[in-house]
């Protein structure tokens, strides 16, 4: 093989020719590559950048009304567009058609994540140019169906934001925040932030609180703007934790409301069988399953509920009556109540100790017995009689008198089955709650 010579440096040209090969070949990788990538990205932005994580924008078509749709102009944007116009007022016929397509969602016997985002667009558009007949729908929805409770509070935070700010809906978003949660708990409190209207209340102050405490440093941040505007009280620096600025509140409330439940998360015990989220998540995903009744049933006896709850025509009237739960109560809510009976205490229902004149104390919700006597339910729920001419102290408490670890009596099965028959209405209900959404 002859060499090539330059300047004393000797390449065998068999290498010369390889180089050349190689660097064919490596322009062809880097073009093929490059047409791959484009078309990913192209791929990729028309199912609306899921490989990104983001979910595709909406647009639906309303039933009904020509050329109308449902569509998410920007991210969370969300509008009713009339021939590419976004419509600005609600008539008479359009809102019927589109509470019709709210019923014909709703009603949909599989319901996937993106048949409750499309429900939860909807009520924002449609509150965003809400009449009064609107404004009467979203009202209803939120009384009436407390497992949409949280839509339709982030829709009114909408109307409320965009248009004038009533105080019948302050009073609606001030309930929703038992159980609003990220992105529409900051909505919510967003708006009411907006309202000159401000609750004293400890119950919701603490509920705030406990709000920012779930919350990422922007919710805190909100979380806390509420919080002065409420209470007049500025007590973070700027540039503070958002950590620390849900500390001072805590430690605010606890000096400010010595006597209330204090203002922290529960704290599940080292003995628990089940855990929240995990209940909270198998619950949610059971949602679309057969209920058992039967089971819940069993599941009613076998949790000790029967002894201190009536449920339809079942069990004692000592506690709360759960007939109507379901109509009052997010099935998450009876489930956090069930497992944490202490981090919130209705105050229908007080728990008090009693001591007696010889030095003996109980603990539980008293009821009338007689013109002498005492009854006080005791959390083993036994009733417990006490002569009033020998109670020489009651102290009210802030444990309610609902036991812990009930739920660990159940299995799983039998935990998720109770708190879906809960949410049911059972024998014996009046059929004026048997209502079909309006």
């Amino acid at each position: 093989m002859k060499p090539v010579i330059f300047s004393k440096i000797i390449i065998p040209l068999r290498f010369i020719k390889f180089k050349r090969k190689w660097a064919f070949l490596m322009d062809s990788l880097k073009k093929m590559v490059l047409i791959r990538s484009l078309v990913l990205m192209l791929v990729c932005t028309a199912v609306g950048n899921l490989c990104l994580g983001k979910t595709p924008a909406i647009s639906m078509k309303i039933d009904r009304l020509e050329d109308t749709m449902l569509q998410e102009v920007a991210e969370g944007d969300f509008r009713i567009m009339v021939a590419g116009e976004p419509l600005d007022r609600l008539t008479g016929a359009e809102f019927t058609a589109l509470r019709e397509q709210e019923l014909k969602l709703q009603n949909q016997k599989q319901k996937d994540a993106e048949s409750e985002r499309k429900l939860n667009a909807l009520l924002i558009a449609m509150a965003r140019i809400a009449d009064e007949p609107t404004l009467i729908y979203l009202h209803e929805l939120f009384e009436s169906y407390p497992e949409r409770r949280n839509d339709v509070a982030e829709a009114i935070s909408w109307y409320a934001a965009e248009n004038q700010r009533r105080d019948a809906d302050w009073r609606i978003l001030v309930r929703s925040l038992n159980v609003v949660e990220g992105d529409q708990a900051k909505a919510v409190m967003r708006a009411l932030v907006r309202f000159r209207r401000r609750s004293n209340k400890a119950q919701w102050i603490r509920q705030v609180i406990l709000i920012g405490l779930e919350q990422d440093p922007e919710g805190q941040q909100i979380a806390a703007r509420l919080l002065t505007h409420w209470t007049g009280q500025q007590l973070h620096n700027e540039g503070e934790s958002a950590n620390r600025i849900m500390q001072q509140w805590q430690e605010w409330f606890a000096a400010k409301y010595p006597e209330e439940l204090p203002a922290v998360l529960p704290v599940e015990p080292a003995d628990s069988r089940w855990k929240y989220q995990d209940l909270l998540a198998e619950l949610q995903q059971q949602k679309k399953s057969t209920l058992d009744l039967k089971l819940g049933a069993q599941a009613y006896e076998k949790a000790t509920c029967i002894k201190c709850h009536r449920f339809g025509k079942k069990g004692e009237e000592i506690g709360p009556d759960l007939t109507y739960v379901s109509r009052r109560f997010q099935q998450k809510e009876v489930l956090l109540s069930t497992l944490f009976p202490s981090h919130f205490v209705s105050e229908e229902y007080p728990t008090y100790t009693i001591v007696t004149a010889d030095g003996k104390t109980f603990t539980g919700m008293m009821g009338a017995a007689g013109p002498d006597e005492i009854m006080l339910l005791t959390p083993e729920g036994k009733k417990q009689m006490i002569k009033k001419q020998e109670v020489e102290e009651i102290v009210p408490v802030k444990k309610s008198a609902m036991p812990d670890g009930l739920l660990n009596l159940l299995t799983k099965a039998e935990v998720i089955q109770l708190i879906r028959y809960l949410g049911t209405l059972p024998e014996g209900a009046s059929d004026k709650y048997r209502h079909k959404l309006p």
